[in-house]
């Protein structure tokens, strides 16, 4: 399926607006996501008869939409922002690693049990960008996005160096992440990854980053994923920086999710491959 077309599929409807189905993506924005075409693919491959939806949720819906969804059928919900800090409010039952970072991404619906597989994702991705443990990240922004992936670098043996437009907020993520990291100013400089955890790219903003001194082999990581690249990566690729979008991540946290409702190997070449 072309990428023009998976973006279209993904209207903004509203929640009260749902129809039934089994499983589905909530966000504001949502128009973007290509969640539904990623997991339709799945769950061909797999010759498994279920659905996937888009919906818009605002702040302060998450539960009220939750409950909607069950009485239509859904069994699961993928959250994106702004969305993820509402998800775990709404949980009766988050596992270790939600609870830590403050924010879920997958919720079960039938005993609103819910985890985090952004981070555990992330880390997957990085394996084929020749990062090795130990390397030092710069890691952008200090929101629910940020909170999973670097709890997940630290945990993984990175050296974390963090940006935050509101330095208070980035300290107060490091003590309740209770991690090891620098806070530091938009400086690349020593990082073999640059991460974008704002949600700039998605609203079509710029960061501060100073990309002249970005080390030459440096991997300039957004992960958020449009039609056309982000700010963030046109400014890194102009400096000759490789590049990597949020698709990558989006199948890997997807499929994390696939397997946690299912209980079954997800088909990852196949949910890849839908996005590109």
């Amino acid at each position: 399926m072309d990428i023009q077309e998976g973006y279209a599929l993904s209207e903004q409807v509203h929640w009260r607006d749902a129809r039934n189905g089994d499983y589905a993506v909530i966000g504001d924005p949502i128009g973007h996501s290509l969640s539904p075409v990623m997991h339709q693919a799945a769950y061909q491959t797999l010759g498994l008869e279920l659905t996937y939806n888009a919906y818009r949720v605002p702040l302060g819906e998450v539960a009220l939409a939750c409950t909607h969804f069950r009485h239509l059928g859904y069994k699961g919900i993928n959250v994106t922002v702004p969305l993820k800090e509402d998800a775990l409010a709404a949980s009766r039952a988050p596992d270790e690693f939600s609870r830590l970072v403050g924010a879920a991404n997958t919720l079960r619906l039938q005993d609103m049990a819910c985890t985090n597989t952004d981070g555990p994702g992330f880390i997957e991705t990085l394996k084929g960008l020749g990062i090795d443990k130990g390397a030092q990240v710069l890691l952008l922004g200090a929101g629910g996005s940020a909170r999973g992936i670097a709890r997940a670098l630290f945990e993984a043996g990175y050296k974390l160096c963090i940006y935050n437009r509101t330095p208070e907020r980035a300290e107060r993520m490091v003590r309740e992440l209770q991690i090891e990291a620098e806070l530091c100013g938009a400086n690349p400089s020593g990082a073999s990854l640059i991460v974008n955890a704002t949600s700039a790219g998605l609203l079509g903003g710029d960061l501060p980053v100073q990309w002249e001194r970005a080390e030459p082999d440096a991997v300039a990581y957004d992960l958020v994923y449009k039609p056309e690249p982000t700010p963030f990566l046109k400014a890194a690729s102009a400096h000759g920086l490789r590049t990597v979008d949020g698709k990558p991540l989006l199948a890997a946290q997807g499929a994390l999710s696939l397997e946690w409702w299912l209980g079954i190997p997800a088909p990852r070449d196949a949910m890849l491959a839908s996005l590109r």
